[in-house]
């Protein structure tokens, strides 16, 4: 089963795009979790990275993998979900400098920035944000894998002589 083009395309744009939106979203409410996350940015880096490769070479190409293979729409499912979840970390992850304000972006909106009842509900719909993110990646890799595998084997199949 084929997925349309403009699906893939928007799809693998969202994964390429969507990380640094969430990174911009993150600088309404700057604070020490930015430094933090300077620490772990390799990992993140690493992460988006692979993410870049597979909506390079599964979504966006004409013959991408993601597009041609029997997955149908699992993968742009997932490629959402994942590009959606981490802008959703950003919006509604809490963070703060030293003077005491604290808050995040979904906070600021809501006019609840340091206020306990704002910062729970901001980290609970982090959190799962944050599981749904680090999920639907987990589901898009597998997704891209077994896809390359199932075409290597179609091709291995088709060059054997009968």
């Amino acid at each position: 089963m084929s997925v349309s083009r403009t699906t893939a395309t928007l799809a693998g744009l969202a994964l390429i795009v969507l990380p640094f939106v969430a990174l911009l979203v993150k600088f309404v409410v700057p604070g020490w979790m930015l430094v933090f996350m300077l620490l772990y940015s390799p990992v993140l880096l690493i992460g988006w990275a692979t993410q870049i490769v597979i909506a390079a070479n599964g979504l966006l190409r004409a013959r991408g993998v993601l597009r041609t293979g029997s997955a149908g729409l699992r993968p742009i499912i997932a490629a959402w979900l994942t590009s959606v979840a981490v802008v959703g970390v950003g919006f509604f992850l809490i963070d703060g400098g030293d003077d005491g304000n604290s808050g995040s972006a979904f906070t600021e909106l809501a006019g609840t920035s340091s206020t306990s009842a704002g910062s729970d509900l901001s980290m609970i719909l982090c959190l799962a944000c944050a599981v749904v993110w680090a999920g639907a990646w987990l589901w898009l890799l597998i997704e891209w894998i077994a896809q390359l595998v199932l075409a290597g084997n179609a091709r291995r199949a088709q060059a054997m002589p009968a």
